[in-house]
């Protein structure tokens, strides 16, 4: 029988194992700590791993929590595990796979950024940058195809939205919410399915407060550059839909050219770690908090721009379950999957066009995506290791 506490509705087709809460966090403090390859990526890794393998969640669960983790602000791999958290244990749930998410990032980090403090200027960093980058090119292009694949199936409507999403996303070089709206609004008539009669679901509640003291519990008292630092993230977190990669242009304009707080290169190095560490992208935050105020600042930093999606998904969750019976919505959440799926496809390309810089970097990505096809279970920190010790073998010897 359904009780009205429960986060999903009996027609969201529950799956048939529910996780305990101690493996509900070990699996994403694992993923958090193991996941390569940016939001694409780890979206197909919960895929695999939630829907395939472990069957916590159901096919339909998991396109909500994708159709969702774009609609609301934050970072699109973290809002994805938060959801799950939340569809499978409830606020503690959720809770618990946000702070496992995190965590490892945040330590690999918060130890990177010491360590760069001081040996920012040593070639061997500039060459781990320069020998990662191109295998995360290539995790990000194979699992955009492996995600496509599996959300939009066979329908030739959503590959040519998605295909739409895609060249938005290169000639804008942004992921635009507008686009991601758009999308919704059109799948609304488009991908509407038949109309059928199902039973009225019953509504899901929801306790704000446990969220609400969680998110002040982040803005501790401090020095003025912690709370500024804070302060200045959480309202950054507010900006990100999709990929992290979509507040680089923001985060330069105040943390460079206004604040003044890193110079150009810093940023740039900062930018680079969130790509080739663990975890999503936006965790740059702990590295830029962190320079600016020390591990103090790194805290601060990481659970201001994490917290918004704490918030938006406690509130949005339960309004799905609220109206997940309306095809109308089945259709809007369905159009802006695709846009997200092309969206992110774009985005990857993107970052191939900032990692590929030479032939040496070409010849790289080409190796890492022809290991991909050929052993695709390989696992992904195996790939990354083999581009770092690429890039320290070539980085200022070409090859060509």
């Amino acid at each position: 029988m359904f009780h009205p506490m429960s986060p999903v509705p009996p027609a969201a087709s529950a799956p048939a194992r529910r996780p305990t809460r101690l493996q509900l966090a070990w699996y994403f403090l694992r993923l958090g700590a193991g996941g390569f390859g940016g939001p694409v990526a780890l979206a197909n890794t919960m895929h695999r791993d939630l829907v395939e393998r472990r069957a916590w969640l159901g096919e339909r669960e998991y396109a909500d929590g994708l159709a969702l983790a774009t609609a609301c602000p934050g970072p699109l791999a973290y809002q994805l595990g938060v959801y799950c958290g939340y569809v499978r244990g409830g606020l503690r749930g959720a809770a618990l796979a946000a702070i496992a998410f995190a965590l490892a990032p945040f330590l690999i980090v918060l130890a990177i950024a010491a360590l760069y403090g001081r040996f920012q200027h040593a070639w061997q960093l500039r060459a781990v940058f320069y020998g990662v980058a191109p295998v995360i090119v290539a995790l990000i292009l194979k699992a955009c195809w492996n995600l496509g694949r599996k959300t939009l199936k066979r329908n030739r409507l959503s590959w040519l939205f998605a295909a739409v999403a895609a060249t938005v996303t290169l000639i804008f070089r942004a992921e635009l919410v507008s686009l991601f709206l758009g999308a919704g609004l059109l799948g609304i008539w488009l991908f509407a399915p038949p109309e059928v009669s199902p039973p009225r679901p019953a509504c899901a509640g929801t306790r704000l407060g446990s969220f609400g003291a969680l998110a002040a519990g982040g803005a501790f008292a401090g020095a003025a550059t912690t709370a500024g630092l804070f302060v200045f993230f959480f309202k950054t977190g507010l900006l990100v839909f999709g990929s992290g990669l979509v507040i680089a242009p923001f985060l330069k304009a105040y943390v460079v050219d206004q604040y003044h707080w890193l110079s150009n290169r810093q940023f740039l190095d900062a930018v680079a770690i969130g790509m080739v560490t663990p975890g999503p992208v936006v965790i740059t935050a702990t590295f830029v908090g962190y320079l600016v105020g020390g591990t103090a600042g790194a805290v601060a930093a990481t659970v201001g721009i994490f917290a918004p999606s704490l918030l938006f998904t406690a509130m949005a969750v339960p309004l799905l379950a609220r109206v997940r019976g309306s095809r109308r919505v089945q259709g809007f959440l369905h159009g802006i999957t695709t846009a997200v799926v092309g969206a992110l496809f774009g985005t990857g390309l993107l970052i191939a066009d900032s990692a590929i810089v030479d032939g040496t970097t070409a010849l790289l990505t080409g190796a890492a995506f022809a290991a991909l096809l050929w052993r695709p279970r390989w696992p992904e920190p195996l790939l990354v290791g083999a581009g770092l010790l690429a890039g320290l073998l070539f980085y200022g010897h070409p090859v060509f």
